[in-house]
């Protein structure tokens, strides 16, 4: 733990935060991390709020659906929240993107917010490691949550085979090129170290349309998250990206993710 993250620990210990851990000694990280969260956010430091609702609607990039699906399995340990589902699931009704491109599969429960809010001929990708396979260098919650995957057991079960393509590769070493400039939502949600996110985020740029939307996941924490924190608040400095209130989702642009292309071939 830096002495950053100590600070911002210590800003949001109060009485709770001891009963807490007297009780419930494991669940004291969580609640210290959504504290630090809200309490980044409610001191308007890390990225500014903005609604992607609100870009859609002034790009005409919405065809104004007034209902979304969810899968009704939600109780997978993959981290994402109900009011982050339900935002991935607006948003991808809304903007009824032509091609979708996923970092991290896991058991596949986002990928089948994206199958099942798009029409049946959506080109929608998902890419995760090998089965079998770890990478070096993850921090130790990416470890535990490639040990225990299931890779898109959840479509399996909601009968979405044959919606998406599975692409198993690592991301490190994955190829954007033949998915260039189509991409027109985008999630990364991969190895949250700053090495992956930085990787993941300059393939997407690679893939991004001059329409759409990109996601990352799990924006805002201290701990071994960090280094994807600070990357996103680096990244905004030089390309407008937002936060999505009262969640872990930070958002851009895919036209402003765009212009980080860099001078190659694959660009």
């Amino acid at each position: 733990m830096t002495i950053r993250s100590i600070l911002h620990a210590a800003a949001v210990l109060n009485f709770a935060s001891v009963r807490i851990a007297w009780r419930n000694p494991k669940g004291l990280r969580g609640f210290l991390s959504i504290s630090i969260q809200n309490y980044r956010e409610a001191a308007g430091d890390g990225l500014k709020g903005g609604s992607p609702f609100a870009l859609m609607e002034r790009e005409k990039w919405t065809n104004r659906a007034t209902r979304f699906e969810l899968p009704l399995r939600l109780n997978d340990d993959s981290g994402t929240r109900w009011d982050e589902q339900m935002c991935l699931a607006a948003v991808t009704r809304q903007l009824q993107p032509k091609t979708v491109f996923e970092m991290g599969t896991y058991n596949g429960r986002t990928t089948s917010i994206f199958v099942l809010n798009t029409e049946p001929d959506t080109k929608i990708y998902t890419l995760d490691l090998p089965p079998d396979t770890m990478r070096d260098g993850l921090c130790q919650s990416d470890q535990d949550l490639i040990k225990r995957r299931r890779i898109g057991a959840i479509l399996g079960e909601l009968g979405l085979k044959g919606r998406y393509q599975q692409l198993f590769c690592d991301s490190l070493q994955f190829d954007p090129s033949p998915y260039a400039a189509s991409v027109e939502l985008g999630f990364v949600d991969g190895g949250h170290s700053l090495e992956c996110v930085r990787n993941d985020t300059e393939k997407m740029a690679v893939m991004a349309a001059d329409r759409g939307l990109v996601f990352w996941h799990d924006y805002g924490g201290l701990g071994e998250f960090a280094g994807l924190t600070r990357y996103l608040e680096e990244l905004a400095t030089r390309i407008p990206v937002y936060k999505v209130a009262g969640t872990t989702l930070a958002w851009a642009a895919m036209r402003d993710l765009a212009t980080l292309r860099k001078r190659s071939p694959a660009s």
